[in-house]
């Protein structure tokens, strides 16, 4: 008999997919996944469900008739051009959909132990300007509102009334192996390489320079995975936040020499660029590449999300958050990301998506 039963909304995103795997490869955990495609090729040991998380009607006419969940997993978020701020009361209303669903029979009521809110590093306004550093999870939040604190405040609320128990993670800047993914890091640093090589470039850092020598974080896609699993059943952490991350910090100016390398490239200064930019006309460029490497015919236009790497390389402020916290009640594992990134390039270039 397996121990829990997991709904997660969002199984198809980076975080969701990554902690629908981890959790069925456990023996522990009968998963459900919910998106609006689901994939087209079943996984082991996951079973998906297509519903709209903003239609209330459809995810209390599906999800009612799923019974024994204990645990609601939340990793979705509406799905918004990256250039424009993401709705709060949309994301909001997907994550009440869903609880409100799960709770509108008695069953659900009974046997639901525990809801997870994925969150991030927004949550301290890293997006905003320079902001506390090392944040910790008792930071005051920023002016600016964001959906992270509206639906925390609804769990809050919720949970007042109710028997089950919720939690949150702060992670940043994650690292996954999982191909189609948009917000990927690693996808956008590789194909600009692969990109500046074919044109006989140096590789040249895009960003700012202060970015360039700003700190920055990253978190694993299954280090985060292992984090909901071991808070969400660990009665400590009930209603509790935690900063989770691999545990290390890095620089773009110690990890660049270190890519140009990697792709036999020679490194190359500052050029501050707006990738979006540059990168609109190159769809020729990514079809000559693929052709000479005989990589997998993935279109350019999903190889990679530019706007996410001008994002990434704009801010001119550190971003660090401490997981003492975590670590001070009872999650030690720690990541290497620096050996991380290399992994995940390996990886690419087997599965043929990178030279």
């Amino acid at each position: 008999m397996m121990r829990y039963k997991a709904l997660i909304p969002g199984a198809t995103g980076m975080v969701g997919r990554r902690l629908a795997e981890y959790l069925a490869a456990t023996g522990d955990w009968e998963v459900v996944g919910l998106a609006r495609r689901p994939p087209p090729e079943a996984r082991q040991g996951i079973r998906y469900i297509a519903v709209d998380l903003t239609d209330a009607t459809a995810c209390r006419e599906k999800l009612s008739a799923i019974p024994g969940v204990t645990h609601i997993l939340y990793a979705a978020r509406y799905d918004h051009d990256s250039r424009q701020p993401e709705p709060v009361d949309t994301n909001t209303a997907m994550m009440r959909n869903v609880i409100e669903a799960i709770e509108s029979t008695d069953a659900g009521k009974e046997t639901l132990q525990h809801v997870h809110l994925v969150q991030g590093t927004k949550y301290y306004g890293s997006n905003l300007g320079p902001f506390k550093t090392p944040a910790r999870e008792d930071d005051p939040r920023s002016l600016k509102g964001n959906f992270y604190y509206d639906q925390e405040d609804y769990l809050i609320e919720r949970q007042a009334n109710a028997n089950w128990t919720w939690s949150a993670t702060r992670p940043h800047g994650i690292l996954d192996h999982g191909l189609g993914i948009a917000r990927n890091m690693t996808m956008v640093i590789g194909a600009y390489a692969a990109i500046s090589k074919e044109l006989g470039l140096p590789l040249c850092f895009p960003g700012t320079p202060e970015n360039y020598r700003a700190v920055y974080q990253c978190t694993g896609a299954e280090q985060l995975a292992k984090a909901i699993a071991w808070m969400s059943t660990e009665p400590r952490c009930a209603n509790q936040a935690f900063n989770i991350t691999n545990g290390d910090y890095i620089r773009w100016c110690n990890l660049w020499p270190k890519f140009a390398a990697y792709f036999d490239m020679p490194l190359g200064p500052v050029r501050t660029v707006r990738l979006a930019d540059v990168m609109a006309d190159k769809a020729p460029v990514w079809q000559r590449i693929v052709e000479k490497y005989d990589l997998r015919p993935v279109p350019f236009e999903s190889v990679a999300l530019w706007p996410y790497g001008d994002f990434l390389f704009t801010p001119h402020w550190d971003v660090m958050s401490s997981t003492t916290k975590a670590r001070q009640y009872g999650f030690a594992d720690l990541v290497d990301t620096e050996a991380l990134f290399i992994e995940l390039l390996d990886h690419y270039r087997k599965e043929r998506v990178l030279p």
